[in-house]
């Protein structure tokens, strides 16, 4: 089976953190003088990886948390926030000049 044809078949059977990781394995193996158990060991572990991570994608999407934004997209009217002190604190101010 050609290299082209071992990928397709991993992506078609969901392998896809060892399709991903498989031409870096094979290589760093060979070179490496690695067996064929150590190589698919090292596969098995990029497609773990790649499950984890995953797995953390889809429940941080499914949380539907809110989205981050930044100070300048936030809206101080109408808010009990003061607006000067949040932004001195952002700028940092009160470093140099020591003062808590």
């Amino acid at each position: 089976m050609q290299r082209h044809e071992m990928i397709e078949a991993m992506r078609g059977l969901g392998l896809r953190g060892m399709a991903g990781a498989f031409d870096e394995a094979v290589t760093t193996g060979l070179q490496r003088k690695r067996t064929t158990h150590e190589i698919l060991t090292d596969l098995l572990r990029a497609e773990a990886a790649h499950r984890h991570a995953a797995s953390i994608r889809y429940r941080m999407t499914a949380a539907k948390l809110p989205v981050v934004k930044d100070l300048d997209a936030f809206v101080f009217d109408g808010t009990p926030i003061n607006e000067g002190l949040v932004r001195s604190l952002h700028a940092g101010s009160f470093v140099p000049a020591r003062r808590n």
